[in-house]
């Protein structure tokens, strides 16, 4: 089943037959962010992005790909983004959400039920709306990535109850939803730079952190963390961001490539996610991980008790938003 749909993903590079580059008389460098791994779904997908866009201006646009927070967070790529001086890469909604508030729209605990409502709500009116409002910030997204949800590691033990959770040092996103959902559950949230996280938790300034299993296992936390509960607290969205003033020097012909490229990168790292999650999940058991999953209505106690959120932060996103959000799951 792998194999069968990442050949659909790779024929995707060649569907496009779009009309013969002209030789540009300049050449450009795209430098693309990611704090994940070269293992993870994202890096992966990033090279298909790099050898599509370097074949199809016949290398006057050089793409290299840095990983490992080697830019420093997201806040800081999206800071270069927005100046200029750095071209691209996949940051985390939450993190967008401080430039941009409407992008909170991903940070409400619960409000994905699955998978397939987190995807209907992106590709939809919905994605091109919130696009539109971060080029205002000088951030074009050109393909929208998924994490998945959000789960919870920790030395303590299983999280199965908000009781669990109690003065519980975890580190969080930047940003006030999860700060406040964290606070509401009884625990202390620290936020912290993704890059910074695999020492802090080496060196127990945090006992616990919240990430997609991709991450999880990609970036090795099983080495320091032994219990890992599937909350699925939040669902996880990863836009791939490119500068606004590097995409307008671009001529047209490159701006399509760029988009094509994005799409291209939209279809393999999704399907690369949902086809890897269940194995990352079963390697984290045998490199000594406790998995424990969660009932619905265990579920349903996490949900009652964040629901202050709502009432909270829905005005930062807007009501057409919101709902088109709880709409995806029907």
């Amino acid at each position: 089943m792998r194999r069968f749909s990442i050949a659909i993903v790779m024929g995707l590079l060649f569907a496009l037959n779009l009309p013969p580059v002209s030789e540009a008389a300049a050449k450009f460098r795209m430098k693309i962010h990611t704090v994940g791994s070269e293992t993870h779904a994202s890096a992966v997908s990033l090279r298909e992005f790099e050898r599509y866009v370097e074949e199809r201006t016949g290398g006057s646009i050089e793409v290299s790909l840095h990983v490992n927070a080697s830019f420093g967070g997201d806040r800081q790529a999206i800071e270069a983004m927005r100046l200029g001086a750095l071209e691209g890469g996949v940051v985390g909604s939450s993190i967008v959400a401080l430039f941009e508030p409407k992008f909170n729209v991903f940070e409400f605990p619960f409000l994905f039920n699955d998978h397939n409502a987190a995807i209907k709500f992106l590709d939809g009116k919905c994605g091109k709306i919130l696009d539109s409002e971060m080029q205002k910030q000088g951030v074009r997204i050109i393909g929208w990535g998924v994490n998945g949800f959000r789960h919870i590691s920790n030395n303590r033990g299983p999280i199965t109850k908000p009781d669990d959770l109690k003065d519980l040092k975890i580190r969080t996103m930047e940003n006030p939803i999860h700060l406040l959902t964290f606070k509401l559950l009884g625990a202390n949230p620290t936020p912290m730079d993704f890059g910074d996280l695999y020492a802090a938790l080496s060196r127990k300034t945090v006992d616990a952190q919240e990430n997609p299993v991709t991450l999880v296992y990609t970036s090795k936390f099983y080495e320091v963390q032994k219990y890992y509960s599937l909350t699925g607290h939040i669902y996880a969205i990863a836009p791939f961001a490119v500068s606004e003033t590097f995409f307008r020097k671009l001529p047209d012909e490159y701006k399509q490539i760029v988009m094509d490229a994005g799409k291209i990168y939209t279809e393999m790292e999704r399907k690369l996610t949902f086809e890897t999650e269940s194995n990352m999940l079963t390697e984290l058991g045998k490199n000594g991980m406790e998995i424990n999953s969660l009932s619905d209505a265990e579920k349903e106690a996490f949900k009652k008790q964040v629901m202050p959120v709502y009432g909270k932060f829905t005005d930062l996103v807007g009501d057409e938003l919101m709902d088109a959000a709880l709409e995806s799951n029907d």
